[in-house]
């Protein structure tokens, strides 16, 4: 009877490790891909940002339309391309007709 107790032990026992090695290791993969997609996504973001500044910095303008620089800055919704705009230092203005402009604030200073 000691024996059959003993060997269900033994048995719990590997299967306990087998299903958690099991579950740590599927958990591991998924971890790793959900930060090597958040990490992708943050350099893609980082890259907009930088993107943005050079555009609102240019000689040529010093407020730029929402609809010019999103047709330059695509694949991103207009929240968020708004809130890439102000990470990247930039104001919202109002020009003629309500149109949405953006600038720098470093460059519009005055307007503020």
């Amino acid at each position: 009877m000691s024996g059959t107790i003993i060997a269900s032990a033994i048995t719990a026992a590997i299967t306990a490790i087998l299903t958690g090695t099991i579950a740590f290791l599927i958990q591991e993969r998924r971890l790793r891909r959900d930060f090597a997609l958040d990490r992708e996504k943050l350099r893609t973001e980082f890259m907009a940002e930088q993107v943005a500044k050079e555009l609102l910095e240019s000689d040529r303008w010093e407020k730029r339309s929402f609809d010019a620089i999103k047709s330059r800055l695509g694949g991103f919704s207009d929240d968020e391309l708004r809130k890439i705009l102000v990470r990247a230092g930039a104001v919202r203005f109002r020009g003629q007709n309500a149109e949405e402009l953006w600038g720098l604030m470093s460059r519009n200073r005055s307007d503020l």
